[in-house]
C-alpha cells in the first residue's frame, strides 16, 4: 500500500521541478531567439536573460503547493495544512525551500522515501500533512 504513494511523491517531485524549468526555459529561449533574430546588435546580452528566468523557475518551484500542488491533479496526492486548507503562498515558500539547500534536501526526503504518506520534516513543524485525492 505504501509503495504506490511513495512512487507518486517522487513522480510528483519530478514533475514540480520540470514545469518550472521547461516553462522558464522556453520563455527565455523565445526571448533569446527574438533578440538575435530582431536585435543583432544586443546578441552579446542575451545572457542576462537567463539569471531572472532561473530566478523565475525556482519562485514556482518554491510555490507549488500554494494551492494544494501540481500533483493535485496528476498523482492525486495534495499538501493540506492542521485545519484542512492549501499551505498558501508563504507556506509553501517554507515548506520547499530546504529542498534547495544540498544535504538538507536529503534529509528532508527521507521520511518519504521510508512512508510515502509522512510528512516531510518541516511539514510536522509547520503542521502540513500529505493527502490522498479523492
Amino acid at each position: 500500500m505504501n509503495a504506490p504513494y511513495r512512487r507518486a511523491r517522487l513522480l510528483a517531485l519530478f514533475i514540480d521541478v520540470a514545469i518550472p524549468a521547461a516553462l522558464a526555459d522556453a520563455a527565455a529561449l523565445a526571448l533569446s531567439a527574438a533578440v538575435w533574430r530582431f536585435w543583432p546588435a544586443a546578441r552579446e546580452e542575451t545572457h542576462w536573460l537567463w539569471a531572472p528566468a532561473a530566478a523565475a523557475a525556482v519562485a514556482l518551484f518554491l510555490l507549488r503547493d500554494a494551492r494544494g500542488g501540481r500533483a493535485r491533479r496528476w498523482m492525486a496526492l495534495e499538501v493540506r495544512r492542521a485545519d484542512g486548507r492549501p499551505p498558501g503562498s508563504w507556506g509553501s515558500v517554507r515548506r520547499n525551500l530546504p529542498l534547495l539547500l544540498p544535504g538538507w534536501n536529503a534529509l528532508e526526503a527521507w521520511p518519504a522515501l521510508r512512508d510515502g504518506l509522512a510528512p516531510r520534516r518541516s511539514d510536522r513543524r509547520a503542521g502540513f500533512r500529505i493527502v490522498p485525492c479523492d
